[in-house]
Formats: structure tokens, C-alpha cells, sequence
């Protein structure tokens, strides 16, 4: 297993001219034992970027989750920087967050640090059936349900140096799966290598990825969305919000990724894994794909659908998964925070007893313990959105060899450059 520690800013937030709150720890990796204290050193500064003279700073020490570690409210005209100390006794994830008032306007900072992450283990236990039951589904829709590929060359967006297609594919309850293929021009017959992409959440990609064909690459994103997408971002968007709200009055979730939670085929994702699952097999069956370096990378929700589809698709040779979402789904079962949608804690409540045993069937962590192929991760250590201790429950699933994780300090959620370039250009990319 390595580790690779990259150390990302830790001003939060950045702003020009404006007041901020540096927090840092006595361990520049930010990684401690079990029990051993974690001293946070945080500074606050003013709009002249000078340190506070006054002002009361408080601090909160948790677990990323409900347990309290530590609180303190401090004086900024005794100590900048102060000081804050705790620990954790589990793996887990200690999380500082400070906030001052300055001129009237309040200042936050947020830090986080490891405890033995790489012992960090999924909330839920993984089903015994686990596996039987994805490679069913995969089988019946196979068997009941014709893949009806359907290939839309888009002019506007072709050229001499790519072509670019919309594309679709049939899945469960007579709905589609939708996405785009770009396709090199004019760089020779191929093979080209293979990248396979489902976007963050949101209203999802609404055209083509002509960039990377332009680079060579044989690029298929997919959505997860039943409603086919474009023709431009504003159409896409009121789509999404009206799925949003037919899903709401039938299922009485808030978002698309929370719905139908009570069974396992009427969860949202349920229909959409299987369905992208064939646009892989598709794709990985065209003659101008390499099928020695068909790759996935994505971030959020599309790290999720990573730990995913690779795990239930034996095409992928390398994958990179960024701060994954759909991980450790019954994380607060341990007292922490769940890993996103935090899918749980927004069903209805008539609907718990029954999402709780249908979460572990579509837990990334899961997932995780399918896939084969080399991956590379990233975690940002104070991300409250897909939290490191989920981000790390999904990692330490992986049973291959080659594997690595970066670790990003001081990062929320988002991906610092560093991260995509390491990962993603020269390692994903890579001939």
C-alpha cells in the first residue's frame, strides 16, 4: 500500500484581502496512532493579512461525526496562533474547525487530521450475497432487456480532428441510460486508449468531451439521469429539477440519489449501474478501443460510480477515483458521518428500516473489494461533503497491490491540480 502525501494549502478560506483562518498540525502529515494528541496550531489574520490583535476564537474538536473531542474559546490578544489538543481512540478522522468574528463578519477555518486511517473499516458489513446479486442483475438485463445501442452523430460538434456522438442505452422499467462518445479523426485507425467518466452530482454532462479526443483518447462519459440530455446546460438543468421533484413526490426523498432507497431494484442507481455497465461492454467491444488501456477516472459521484464499475466490469485496466461518493453509506452507525448522499438520514422514515438493508448493496466499499485493476485515490482530509473516513473505508477495501492514495490537507470538497495531474496525466494517460 502507499501513500502519497501532498500537502495542499491550508487557508481557509482563500481570499484576497480578506481575513482567514490558517490552521496546521504539530505532525505535517497530519497522520497520528490511536490515542496519540494532535495539537492544532491555528492563526488568524486580518484584512492586512497581519495577525489578530483581538477577538474571541472558537474551536471545536471532532470526530467528523457526533462524538465531541474538545472546545475552547480563546483570546486572541493572549495567543496568535493558538492552540488546541485531542485525539482519537478509533481510526477515524479528527476534525478542527475555528471561527472568529472580524469587523462584524464571521471567519471560519476547518483542518483535519488522520488516526490510523488505513484501519478505517465500511459501516456496514458487506452482504454474503453481495456479489451474487450484481452479477444477477447483470445477467437479467442481459437476458430480458435488449442493449438497443443508439449512436447520434453530432455535426456541430465534429471536426477534422474528432467526431463526437451522443449515445444511449436501454435499461430496467423501459428506461435508457444516456451519454457521449468522442472519437479521435485524422490520428490514424486506432486502437485509441479508453476513458470511461460519470460526472459529479448535478444535472450531468450536458455535451461531448471533444478535448480529450483531441488528445487521443477514446472518451465516453455517461450520465446517471433518465432524461436525455441537452441541447444546452439551461435545458439540462430545468430537466434535472423537474426529475428532481416528480422523484420527491413519488419517494418523498430530497435528491435523485436518495430515491426508491426501500428496495434494491427500485433504488435510483440500481437501474443506471447495470445500464453504464453495458455502455462499458459496448464501448470495450469497438474495434477502435484498446483494450490494454481502457481506464476510468472520475471525482464525487463519478468516484463513486469508479469504485463501482470497475468493481463490476472486468474491461477496466487502470481506474482513478477522486474523493468517491457512495461510501460507508451506514457511517453513522459508527458515529461519524455517512459518506454521500447520506442516503439514511434522508429517506422517509417509514423507509429506514428497509434502506438500511438495502445501502450495503450499493456501497462503494463493497464494490471495492471487486476490482483487480491498479487504482489511484484521493482524499481531502476536511471534505464534509464525501468524508475521509468514508473516502478511506473504500480504499482499505481494495485487495490489489498497486494502489495509492493521496492525501489532501487542508482540502474540502474539490481536487486540488496537483492531484489531477499525478493521477490522471501522468499515470492514468500514461502509454
Amino acid at each position: 500500500m502507499k501513500v502519497k502525501n501532498m500537502l495542499g494549502l491550508a487557508l481557509l478560506p482563500v481570499l484576497a484581502l480578506a481575513q482567514s483562518v490558517e490552521i496546521t498540525t504539530d505532525h505535517t502529515n497530519a497522520v497520528y496512532a490511536c490515542g496519540e494528541p494532535a495539537t492544532f496550531s491555528i492563526r488568524v489574520l486580518g484584512a492586512d493579512k497581519q495577525p489578530a490583535k483581538e477577538g474571541l476564537l472558537r474551536v471545536t474538536l471532532t470526530n467528523f461525526g457526533t462524538q465531541q473531542v474538545a472546545q475552547a474559546v480563546l483570546n486572541l490578544a493572549s495567543a496568535n496562533p493558538a492552540t488546541c489538543t485531542g485525539a482519537l481512540t478509533r481510526p477515524g478522522f479528527l476534525k478542527c474547525a475555528a471561527t472568529v468574528k472580524l469587523d462584524k463578519k464571521e471567519v471560519k477555518g476547518l483542518y483535519g487530521a488522520a488516526y490510523d486511517p488505513e484501519k478505517i473499516r465500511a459501516g456496514s458489513e458487506r452482504p454474503a450475497d453481495f456479489d451474487a446479486f450484481w452479477d444477477a442483475a447483470v445477467k437479467k438485463l442481459d437476458a430480458e432487456v435488449p442493449a438497443d445501442p443508439r449512436v447520434e452523430r453530432l455535426a456541430a460538434q465534429s471536426n477534422e480532428k474528432h467526431e463526437c456522438f451522443k449515445v444511449s442505452f436501454a435499461t430496467f422499467d423501459g428506461q435508457r441510460v444516456y451519454g457521449f462518445l468522442s472519437v479521435p479523426k485524422g490520428q490514424g485507425a486506432g486502437p485509441f486508449p479508453v476513458e470511461v467518466n460519470v460526472p459529479g452530482a448535478g444535472p450531468g454532462a450536458a455535451g461531448p468531451n471533444a478535448g480529450m479526443a483531441d488528445r487521443g483518447i477514446l472518451y465516453l462519459v455517461m450520465n446517471v439521469h433518465g432524461y436525455e440530455p441537452g441541447p444546452d446546460a439551461e435545458t439540462q438543468k430545468k430537466k434535472y429539477e423537474e426529475q428532481d421533484k416528480r422523484l420527491t413526490a413519488q419517494y418523498g426523498a430530497p435528491r435523485y440519489c436518495q430515491s426508491g432507497a426501500a428496495g434494491r431494484e427500485t433504488y435510483f442507481y440500481y437501474r443506471v449501474i447495470v445500464g453504464i455497465n453495458r455502455s462499458v461492454n459496448w464501448l470495450a467491444a469497438r474495434p477502435d478501443a484498446d483494450k490494454a488501456r481502457f481506464t476510468y477516472g472520475g471525482t464525487s459521484q463519478g468516484g463513486g460510480f469508479g469504485l463501482i464499475l470497475c468493481g463490476l466490469n472486468r474491461n477496466f485496466t487502470k481506474g482513478v477515483i477522486h474523493v468517491p461518493a457512495i461510501t460507508d453509506l451506514l457511517g453513522y452507525t459508527q458515529g461519524r458521518d455517512s459518506g454521500w448522499p447520506k442516503l439514511i438520514e434522508n429517506v422517509r422514515s417509514e423507509d429506514r428500516a428497509a434502506a438500511v438493508k438495502v445501502a450495503p448493496y450499493f456501497d462503494g466499499a463493497h464494490f471495492a473489494a471487486r476490482i483487480t485493476c491498479p487504482v489511484r485515490m484521493t482524499v481531502g482530509f476536511i471534505d464534509e461533503t464525501c468524508p475521509p473516513a468514508a473516502v478511506y473505508s473504500a480504499y482499505n477495501a481494495l485487495r490489489v497491490k498497486d494502489k495509492a492514495i493521496a492525501h489532501g490537507l487542508g482540502m474540502t470538497h474539490k481536487v486540488f491540480p496537483q492531484y489531477y495531474d499525478q493521477w490522471d496525466n501522468k499515470w492514468l494517460r500514461q502509454k
